[in-house]
């Protein structure tokens, strides 16, 4: 994903605040060098599981600062894939990219090509380069 560094909040625990296509939230940078204002290429990942959220059969996929918090984030995003077995993991389309997200539970609720929206306690951007 691409992502615009707009600035840091916390250097310390290297949270960001960052935008993209999808709308502008904070995240913990998890590059080795410290990041500095700019574009770059990012993989984004929510660490944690996610256990509640909603889904609905049509939307618009976004991400946005949680209302109150200085981390989470409220994301939504189109279904793209999930295992119908054991897998937790559902794909989840956020702009033009693919979130990996764990869903433990409730994933035969799920709309295939429908949306998901949730709060992620913290995201994670991993810097790569093309």
């Amino acid at each position: 994903m691409r992502v615009e560094v707009l600035g840091i909040l916390d250097p310390a625990e290297r949270i960001v605040r960052f935008r993209c296509e999808s709308g502008t939230a904070a995240g913990r940078w998890m590059g080795s060098a410290l990041v500095e204002a700019g574009r770059y290429d990012v993989e984004l990942d929510i660490p944690e599981e996610v256990v509640e959220w909603t889904a609905e059969a049509s939307g618009t996929a976004s991400l946005a600062e949680a209302a109150g918090t200085e981390r989470a984030a409220l994301i939504t995003g189109q279904v793209v894939g999930y295992d119908d077995g054991d897998d937790p993991v559902v794909e989840i389309r956020v702009g033009p990219d693919i979130l990996l997200v764990e869903l433990p539970e409730r994933r035969q609720e799920l709309l295939r090509e429908g949306f998901i929206s949730f709060q992620a306690p913290e995201i994670q951007l991993y810097p790569y380069d093309l």
